[in-house]
């Protein structure tokens, strides 16, 4: 249940995110309203780290959902708002699957002793 409540959550939060960035990476209204500093270039690349790492966690639970935490809690140090609604939604999804993961591998040790 936690899986695929990750899965599903993991894959609109991607798409969500995915398309404003694309839009906006492509659109020609993307203009800066200021110089872009330091702070912006690695708020985006936490954002599209902690995207990706999603997407990885579909196939690799506690590799996907570290990363993305990791990304994320480094991505709101810089920018806290990024913790408000949706973007509270990635950090939700990483620890869904890392409840998945300690829930399966409980499980495993269950059947095997």
């Amino acid at each position: 249940m936690f899986r695929w409540t990750a899965r599903i959550l993991s894959g609109l939060i991607v798409l969500f995110f995915g398309f404003f960035l694309v839009a906006h990476l492509t659109g020609d209204q993307g203009q800066a309203s200021r110089p872009l500093a330091w702070r912006d270039y690695a708020i985006l690349a936490t954002l599209v780290v902690s995207l990706l790492s999603l997407l990885i966690a579909w196939k690799w639970e506690f590799a996907g959902a570290a990363v993305a935490l990791v990304a994320i809690v480094v991505c709101a140090v810089l920018n806290w708002r990024i913790l408000t609604f949706p973007g509270a939604l990635i950090p939700v999804t990483a620890l869904l699957y890392l409840v998945s993961c300690f829930f399966n591998r409980s499980q495993q040790r269950l059947q095997a002793g």
